[in-house]
């Protein structure tokens, strides 16, 4: 009897397990049939045949894989990042007769100098900010090292700090504010009168922009931050620009404007020279403070430029500038005025292209203020007169090769008219 028992019991197990097997072999194949082919719309009962046995549920037929795509990841402040800077090598060669050597001849000196400059900027929407290094210790109008010093370790400097926010932002108009450490926000020309390339000011900015296809409109303010003195006003400055920008057609280009710059609290305060060595930078001067033995030179005048400044850009085949700048310094009693002009043709910027230019400058002794202008024009400073023949190669996308030579005049002032100064440069720079 419990064999009888034993074998009904295990037939009805059996019964069961062959039940749930064809259940669900017949409900896959429903299923793909209703989801795969048309003809199989019409119903079908997959109990067919089994008494009191509940219909099943569908089961959908195995999707195909879809094509790979491509995942947008997250960003990371990598992605918000961007590094460049540059590395240049030059030979020099000075010859200036105003100085002379030990054995009383004329001055001439040969050197070989570096500049290296490394900067990242960070940019989300509107907001950026910046920071950059560069050598040439304090040296506000160069980055150069003199290499040859004992094979001594180079000095590298904070050159850049700074915030940069745009208010407004748009193909035809933009507002931003620039504080801190910056590159200068305001437009120059080549062979600049008042501004080497190498100064980055330090203040506050506020630039302005509005136009369309054919004009544009560029209006900046600056407030500068130059001197903090402890038991003295600081001495600042205050700039204002504005200018129109026309493009005529592809190939014909003008940029016309006008700067006002006042600085304040230099007239009758020593002299501001990074060297400490008394240098006013071509400046007239007056006695200042007396530091032990040493009678400080302070400035005999006052800044407050006047500048005009226009530059035709042409597409003839080749592009072709023409471009000058006149000034003139309402506070000065004499040697108040200055000007440059100037004419560069080609564009070295793509493998295996060009650039020659020329340019002559004058720039009276109290034009401007001197601590500022073109540290290699007569040596720097105001009070010089001369022309820059340049020549650039584009060697490869980031290496480009120029060569510079700078035949002038300084203290240009003097009864004697000022002597020869003559200077040539080789340079090669890498950039990324």
């Amino acid at each position: 009897m419990q064999q009888v028992k034993k074998f009904e019991t295990r037939k009805i197990v059996n019964s069961e397990r062959g039940w749930v097997m064809k259940r669900t072999m017949v409900g896959l194949l429903a299923g793909a049939v209703i989801s795969g082919t048309a003809w199989a719309q019409a119903p079908v009962n997959p109990t067919q045949g089994l008494a009191a046995v509940p219909a099943p549920v569908a089961v959908p037929a195995p999707v195909a894989a879809p094509a790979s795509v491509a995942v947008a990841m997250p960003k990371t402040w990598v992605d918000y990042l961007t590094l460049k800077g540059d590395v240049r090598l030059r030979y020099e060669t000075i010859n200036d007769d105003s100085k002379k050597n030990s054995q009383n001849e004329d001055y001439t000196r040969d050197r070989a100098r570096i500049r290296a400059r490394l900067g990242a900027e960070a940019k989300v929407d509107d907001l950026k900010a910046g920071i950059g290094f560069s050598t040439g210790g304090a040296d506000p109008v160069s980055g150069n090292q003199t290499l040859g010093d004992g094979l001594t370790k180079k000095e590298i400097r904070l050159d850049l700090a700074y915030i940069d926010y745009k208010f407004l932002n748009d193909e035809r108009y933009e507002l931003a504010a620039i504080g801190g450490k910056m590159n200068n926000p305001l437009i120059t020309m080549p062979d600049d009168l008042i501004w080497d390339s190498d100064l980055n000011p330090e203040g506050a900015v506020a630039k302005f922009r509005l136009g369309n296809d054919f004009v544009t409109l560029l209006v900046n303010g600056e407030g500068l931050f130059i001197q903090e003195r402890n038991a003295e006003k600081n001495a600042t400055g205050l700039a204002g620009q504005a200018a129109l920008k026309f493009q005529f057609t592809p190939e014909i280009g003008l940029t016309v404007g006008g700067t006002y710059l006042a600085y304040q609290n230099i007239q009758g305060y020593d002299v501001i020279d990074w060297e400490n060595k008394n240098n006013s930078y071509g400046n007239s001067t007056i006695n200042g403070t007396v530091s032990g033995s040493t009678t400080n030179k302070a400035w005999a005048s006052g800044f407050t430029p006047i500048i005009g400044f226009v530059q035709l850009d042409l597409r003839l085949g080749f592009p072709l500038s023409f471009y000058g700048q006149a000034l003139t310094n309402p506070k000065a009693d004499a040697n108040k005025n200055g000007y440059m002009g100037g004419v560069s043709l080609g564009k070295a910027k793509k493998p295996k292209t060009f650039e020659v230019g020329y340019s002559y400058t004058k720039l009276e002794k109290d034009a401007t203020l001197g601590m500022f202008t073109d540290s290699d024009r007569w040596g720097g400073g105001t009070d010089g007169k001369g022309s820059k023949f340049y020549g650039k190669y584009q060697i490869m996308k980031n290496l480009q090769a120029c060569a510079t030579f700078f035949l002038d005049q300084k203290k240009i002032s003097a009864a004697d008219g000022g002597t020869d100064y003559n200077r040539f440069q080789l340079n090669l720079q890498a950039t990324f």
